[in-house]
């Protein structure tokens, strides 16, 4: 299904990724993380659906408690102790510094999660194939391989199975043997996938300087209207975290959080950035019911 923010350039929705997953990685701070972590949840939400609400259940979920309960656990700095846990000191500033590397992990992850999504191979092929040929058509062939490689697999067992051989059943050494037969398929066919991807992309006079090339994609107005507004604010966020708004102390003991009139100005814009596509889909979406009424 398409969606409104992948409907804009490819150099849009790339900028946009790339500023606010670099924020994420920078920012250590609780603010920034929980605007950060929301706003990829919930798009992450929009994007992927049912599919979206089990990955953050099932894989999100866990791995946020997990590394937030690992950090106390080896790390005692700070000097509010809690309490004691198998003789080892529980420290308060090390149980919200977990916090806060757990949201910032899953945040990162979650981005990338949308990243995927939006910026499909044909746009990152528009987007880099005349920089760097080589390198573009490899990571794209390597992105799409993951789903092939899933399709292919699934194939491959279903022909084995057809004929007797099913990996499934027998003793452990022969099962072992017949998954071993499946992978071998798997990478001959993988192989030779690629060469014959590489020669194809070759016969086309991919990567040569003076071949011409046909694009779906338009830069419009609107296009470098919400890219202008992209590059405002992440400039605005640059320069508050080079300011130092952008960190918070955790040790020895945690600083109270700045609410100065420039911190607050800046979370303001930080979460207008993190939730502009939601924005965008938002608007969308009931512009769509709107016209859906007047039929």
């Amino acid at each position: 299904m398409n969606r409104a923010f992948s409907a804009f350039h490819p150099s849009v929705n790339f900028v946009f990724f790339a500023i606010i997953l670099a924020f994420t990685m920078l920012f250590m701070h609780p603010i920034f993380l929980g605007l950060t972590l929301t706003s990829a949840l919930i798009f992450s939400l929009i994007l992927n659906g049912r599919r979206g609400v089990k990955l953050s259940l099932l894989f999100y979920l866990p791995m946020f408690l997990l590394i937030a309960i690992i950090n106390p656990l080896f790390n005692h700095r700070g000097r509010t102790m809690l309490f004691y846990f198998m003789d080892n000191p529980i420290t308060l500033e090390a149980i919200f510094f977990g916090i806060c590397s757990a949201a910032s992990l899953i945040a990162i992850m979650a981005w990338f999660s949308c990243y995927n999504k939006v910026i499909t191979s044909d746009k990152f092929l528009y987007l880099f194939a005349k920089m760097i040929p080589a390198v573009a058509l490899l990571i794209t062939m390597t992105i799409r391989m993951t789903s092939k490689l899933k399709y292919q697999l699934k194939t491959i067992s279903n022909a084995q199975h057809t004929i007797g051989i099913d990996h499934s059943t027998g003793n452990l050494i022969e099962r072992v043997k017949k998954g071993m037969r499946v992978i071998s398929i798997l990478l001959s066919w993988s192989m030779e996938d690629a060469i014959e991807t590489a020669d194809s992309m070759k016969a086309r006079g991919y990567g040569l300087k003076n071949r011409t090339t046909f694009s779906l994609f338009n830069f419009d107005k609107r296009d470098g209207l919400v890219l202008g507004v992209i590059s405002v604010l992440g400039g605005i966020c640059f320069a508050g975290y080079f300011a130092g708004y952008g960190t918070m102390q955790f040790y020895p003991s945690i600083r109270p959080m700045d609410l100065s009139t420039p911190a607050i100005v800046l979370y303001l814009v930080f979460a207008v950035l993190a939730f502009l596509p939601i924005i965008i889909e938002v608007k969308e979406s009931y512009k769509w019911r709107f016209y859906k009424s007047k039929i």
